[in-house]
């Protein structure tokens, strides 16, 4: 029932933002136009900020009841053009700083129904609550909670340390829609360049996160890791390197060549006696053999292979492997990585060392 569904919209913003103040405004002869207009002030006194807009959506849904269509239908264009400032605003900064700033705030409502879909007489659909944060969900729970729930067609491939540019890349997709929606039904905004411009810098925003959303999607498939058994570890958070398709070592996104790679490992490993390969499970045990050479040159005296375990979340495992000590497979120099891991899977436990010659 939408009674139930607008007690728990109200128990969000109690946990996750300060209490705001609406009036229901049931029977008010102006549909809540008062109280949404209230609404719009707050937030632009705030500053326009992530924290302002997401409560701002918030007192939105707690007004849709008592609003009309067209009523309803301005709170859709308020919603969709002020979450452009937070959006550009975070625009080209890391990603764990546009999760902790966007994935509770602003990102839940662009990627929901539109208000003015939702008439008075109608219920708003159960599943898109789903895509609100819950009481005390933090950005991490959130995101993996939409990647197996209703973003699951879109992100449940991708392990979790790149969900957050999947979810950006729908969430900006979904506002741009919206916003091309709600002014081409606007008809003051016909006279208004303002709300058009709108428009085109979503549009703007949608094609710089098209261009690189298909690379992140290709990188962060979970086959790109082995897959992790019983030998595995839990991840204890090594330094970490990428030997990619072409044997480069990349770093942060920094890639070395071979003549640089050992001279990568020894600043990536930075004194500490351990590092971790992301190698791909396909690489022949001759091509894991010459990284682990390239790693020792480096000063690292234990080398971890990092795997995935097989059911999403896709949780970080690790292996251990060296050459000349550890648990022998009986394989070829020209058998995989995967092929040894399994091997060493049916024959030692946690902490195992796989031997890759």
């Amino acid at each position: 029932m939408w009674r139930q569904s607008l007690l728990l919209v109200l128990a969000v913003a109690a946990c996750n933002k300060a209490p705001i103040e609406v009036s229901r405004g049931d029977n008010s002869s102006d549909y809540n136009h008062a109280a949404l207009q209230h609404a719009v002030d707050k937030f632009v006194a705030q500053g326009r900020t992530p924290k302002a807009y997401g409560e701002l959506a918030t007192t939105m849904l707690v007004l849709r009841p008592g609003m009309d269509r067209a009523v309803g239908e301005e709170a859709e264009l308020r919603l969709v053009v002020f979450a452009l400032g937070p959006v550009q605003a975070m625009s080209g900064k890391p990603m764990s700083e546009q999760i902790d700033a966007l994935a509770l705030t602003v990102w839940p409502t662009l990627l929901a129904p539109e208000i003015a879909a939702d008439e008075i007489a109608r219920k708003r659909p159960e599943k898109s609550l789903e895509l609100y944060p819950k009481p005390g969900e933090d950005t991490r729970t959130f995101m993996l909670r939409l990647c197996d729930g209703p973003l699951a067609h879109q992100c449940q491939r991708i392990v979790p340390e790149h969900q957050g540019a999947v979810i950006a890349a729908l969430a900006i997709r979904r506002a741009t829609e919206r916003t091309r929606n709600a002014v081409g039904a606007c008809r003051m905004c016909a006279t208004e360049p303002g709300w058009h411009e709108s428009v085109r810098q979503w549009e703007a925003l949608d094609l710089l996160a098209a261009g690189s959303i298909h690379d992140v999607e290709r990188q962060a498939d979970p086959d790109n890791w082995p897959t992790a058994g019983k030998a595995s570890e839990a991840d204890p958070g090594l330094p970490e390197a990428e030997i990619n398709e072409i044997g480069q070592v990349v770093i942060s996104g920094q890639r070395y060549s071979a003549n640089r790679r050992v001279e990568a490992l020894k600043d990536l490993r930075n004194d500490q006696p351990a590092i971790a390969l992301h190698l791909r499970p396909e690489l022949t045990l001759a091509q894991v053999k010459g990284v682990i050479s390239d790693a020792r040159k480096s000063g690292a005296t234990k080398i971890a292979v990092i795997a995935r375990s097989p059911r999403y979340p896709w949780d970080r495992r690790i292996y251990w492997v060296a050459d000349g000590v550890g648990t022998r497979a009986g394989l070829r120099a020209t058998d995989t990585l995967q092929l040894l891991l399994d091997a060493v899977d049916h024959v030692a436990g946690p902490g195992a060392i796989a031997r890759v010659d």
